[in-house]
């Protein structure tokens, strides 16, 4: 096994750096700290739960797909080696729950691209980074169990670095990575584990209301109430690690040619499914409310979902971030109690 010392970390990424792009922990001048281009000044291993997941590195907020030149279009495919580090896990799994939707019934060759060259270093958390974390409930964390190159287990001056792939494995050559036997390695893990585990509070609610939703229990009241609170901000999706829904548009730069782009978009929004004939299967608010939450908590396909509980990790952002307070852990309360 190895171990990778603190004070070597920033030296470790500085040499990544070299051969591709790294992202990694950074505080920036509000004071935030967000998973973004490596810079050795602002980097820091003094973090929680980053305000945003890494998700635009496989799903950038904006890009091309298509080039038009004088009458014929290629695709753009892009993507350069990629490192991603100390990542959190319910984030490794929302990747992990991404890349399984955006290749299961037709390819999506840009996103594939990308993450085909993307290490993924998780940080397992050694508790609650804040006290909206669940992904205990959720079964994404507080460590990774799949979907990872390398992951860290913080051992006080150290991180103990479990291998997750044979291309993590080959992040580890260098003088500055040091040996550590095994045995005792493991050990010190399933330590961290077990405490890591134990300090993460659990959600019921969560799961009693899938149990309800399942069963079709009638929840049209909760979500009348709810979804004439949301004021259509698309926060929770924008912050969700599960969340690719996008939209494509086209964009002229001279006669004959053009760009074919497409940039993020949420269902919450009124466009989403607003048909050419102007008709809206979800023309309100409510419904769109609840089609979101039904496809995280009882639709999500079960082969997407992987060794998850559903296609929520447990992340919390949604209620960190909703400013009408009606993110997962709301819903599924009032769900819960609707009885």
């Amino acid at each position: 096994m190895k171990a990778l010392p603190k004070a070597q970390v920033k030296e470790v990424l500085a040499a990544w750096s070299k051969s591709c792009r790294v992202f990694a922990p950074v505080r920036k001048d509000q004071g935030d700290v967000l998973v973004d281009r490596f810079d050795g000044p602002s980097f820091t291993l003094d973090y929680g739960k980053p305000p945003l997941p890494p998700k635009s590195v496989y799903l950038p907020h904006s890009e091309v797909i298509y080039r038009v030149e004088q009458g014929g279009y290629r695709a753009v495919v892009s993507g350069e080696p990629t490192v991603l580090f100390g990542i959190r896990a319910c984030d490794a799994m929302g990747i992990a729950q991404s890349s399984r939707f955006m290749g299961r019934d037709r390819d999506d060759l840009y996103y594939r691209r990308k993450a085909e060259l993307t290490f993924r270093v998780v940080a397992a958390c050694p508790g609650p980074q804040n006290e909206t974390c669940f992904c205990t409930t959720m079964r994404s964390g507080p460590w990774a169990r799949s979907g990872f190159d390398l992951q860290l287990y913080d051992d006080g001056e150290r991180f103990l670095i479990e291998v997750g792939s044979e291309k993590g494995a080959g992040l580890l050559d260098g003088p500055l990575f040091e040996e550590v036997e095994d045995a005792g390695g493991r050990r010190r893990i399933a330590a961290f584990r077990e405490k890591a585990a134990d300090s993460i509070p659990p959600a019921p609610q969560v799961v009693e209301a899938m149990e309800r939703l399942r069963a079709g229990a009638g929840n049209d009241d909760v979500w009348d109430r709810l979804g004439n609170k949301c004021i259509t901000c698309g926060g929770c999706a924008f912050v969700c690690p599960t969340c690719t829904c996008f939209n494509v548009h086209d964009r002229e730069q001279s006669p004959g040619n053009g760009l074919r782009m497409r940039t993020w978009d949420a269902c919450l929004y009124g466009g989403f499914t607003r048909e050419a004939s102007g008709h809206n299967p979800r023309g309100t608010q409510p419904l769109r409310l609840k089609r979101r939450h039904e496809h995280k908590l009882l639709y999500y396909n079960a082969s997407d979902v992987g060794e998850a509980l559903c296609g929520c990790v447990g992340c919390g952002r949604c209620s960190d971030f909703c400013p009408v307070h009606i993110g997962t852990l709301e819903v599924t309360s009032a769900i819960a109690e609707n009885r």
